[in-house]
């Protein structure tokens, strides 16, 4: 079957524009995006997942059946090597699970960091797309990272919804991501390399590429629960995961 929209699940309206950019302005897919206001969804899910990818999984099966319309949802968070990875799948929550603002996670991060050298400042950004389709059982997911290095000064700039970009520094770019313009973080986002494994994916099941199937690289299928050695979950529906990449030495604890 092909669709035609797409139901962004998410309240973040910075996060809703940059996937719009991806989609429309980087990738050029014919999608018509719909975000949960659009819609007058209201309800929010708890995050209750042990990782990225159950939290984005949770996410859009329940906007799925809730607006009965496809729809992509992520979970994220900034990791930082010489922290063991900290502050990960908790990255708007301080140690006691309280949701802090955006200001208040900035100074957060760089208090933890007071001192270290910019050489130990390695850090990325990961993501979980997951991909919840209205007639099928299982849901994709797609992983992406954005490397960098947290700034030794944080920019005054802050994005609404998006703190740590305020303290992100992209190499490339010799600047913080709050200083690119939209479409240039859009362009290095940690969202655009998830998404471009998602493509044969959408161009599948979206009239947005052709009929030509796309052929899935790197596939591989596993039920959450019994037959997952590494996640215990009691999410009652299959998850595909596409492209999925294991971790790199860098990000281990220390």
């Amino acid at each position: 079957m092909d669709y035609q929209k797409l139901l962004i699940a998410t309240f973040n309206l910075g996060k809703f524009r940059e996937y719009k950019i991806i989609f429309k302005e980087i990738l050029k897919l014919p999608l018509i995006l719909v975000s949960l206001n659009d819609l007058k969804i209201g309800e929010k899910v708890e995050e209750g997942g042990k990782n990225y990818e159950e939290n984005a999984a949770l996410k859009a099966r329940f906007y799925c059946k809730a607006s009965r319309l496809p729809t992509l949802a992520d979970d994220s968070g900034l990791e930082i090597a010489a922290l063991g990875g900290w502050p990960g799948i908790k990255s708007r929550r301080d140690k006691n699970g309280k949701e802090l603002s955006d200001k208040k996670l900035i100074e957060m991060v760089m208090k933890r960091l007071k001192g270290f050298s910019l050489e130990k400042r390695k850090a990325r950004y990961r993501v979980v797309v997951a991909i919840s389709l209205p007639e099928k059982k299982k849901i994709y997911t797609f992983e992406g990272k954005r490397e960098g290095l947290i700034a030794q000064n944080s920019a005054k700039k802050i994005w609404k919804g998006f703190p740590f970009d305020s303290v992100f520094y992209l190499p490339q770019k010799k600047n913080v991501f709050v200083k690119l313009t939209p479409k240039e973080k859009a362009e290095f986002s940690h969202r655009f390399q998830a998404l471009k494994k998602a493509l044969p994916i959408l161009k599948k099941f979206f009239n947005a590429g052709g009929q030509k199937k796309a052929k899935i690289i790197n596939h591989r299928a596993s039920i959450y629960g019994s037959e997952s050695k590494n996640i215990r979950s009691s999410l009652p529906f299959a998850v595909t995961r596409v492209g999925r990449e294991e971790d790199e030495v860098l990000f281990a604890p220390q």
